[in-house]
């Protein structure tokens, strides 16, 4: 093989690797949870409208919130309009087989307290 062939085999990798890399969503959060992605990213969960928030930051580049409903894989504005997923959020269902660390990272979890 010559250097081109390597090098569209490097530029398909890495397309496909960047499709594949997803950050994941606890499977069964717990009302109120908060959780900090390994970019920064800070989400809540709220088990009765079963959505994560993603709370606007310098880090994810939004000036609201955003709602990720991950029972039907959509986003919704602040508004409650149906919205495309941040540029530099990626978020994915949980996959089954479970790796120790897998959950945004090694950033981990946190209970929130209620006031």
């Amino acid at each position: 093989m010559n250097k081109k062939t390597y090098l569209i085999a490097a530029m398909c990798m890495m397309a496909l690797s960047g499709c594949t890399q997803k950050s994941e969503l606890p499977e069964n959060p717990k009302d109120k949870e908060e959780y900090q992605d390994s970019q920064g990213n800070h989400w809540i969960y709220n088990a009765m409208l079963m959505r994560w928030a993603l709370m606007p930051s310098i880090a994810n580049g939004l000036s609201t919130t955003h709602y990720y409903y991950p029972g039907t894989n959509t986003w919704r504005n602040a508004q409650g309009a149906t919205v495309d997923p941040p540029s530099n959020i990626k978020v994915g269902t949980p996959s089954s087989s479970k790796t120790k660390g897998s959950v945004f990272g090694s950033t981990g979890r946190t209970r929130s307290t209620n006031a």
